[in-house]
């Protein structure tokens, strides 16, 4: 699934049990306890809690790349392996 046109640093997904997401790239400077984070939120369920994974790099410019590179069972898989967020 391409970039949302809308939003050019989010995506919408479906996972594994066709439920809809939106995952989007965040966070501040690499090696920080803020560097980029790919955040995941559910679009059906509201009060699904939100949910991350960090990403490799720290970088958002890379994070952002990646997530526009990633298929969708590529999302589904980090989704598996997110953290809720506090």
């Amino acid at each position: 699934m391409a970039m949302n046109s809308r939003d050019a640093l989010s995506r919408k997904f479906m996972d594994e049990g066709l439920i809809e997401w939106e995952a989007y790239v965040s966070g501040g400077q690499p090696d920080t306890p803020a560097a980029a984070r790919i955040y995941f939120v559910c679009l059906e369920d509201p009060f699904a809690r939100p949910r991350w994974v960090g990403h490799e790099s720290g970088s958002v410019a890379e994070a952002t790349r990646a997530l526009t590179a990633m298929t969708n069972a590529d999302l589904s898989g980090l989704l598996a392996e997110s953290t809720p967020l506090d």
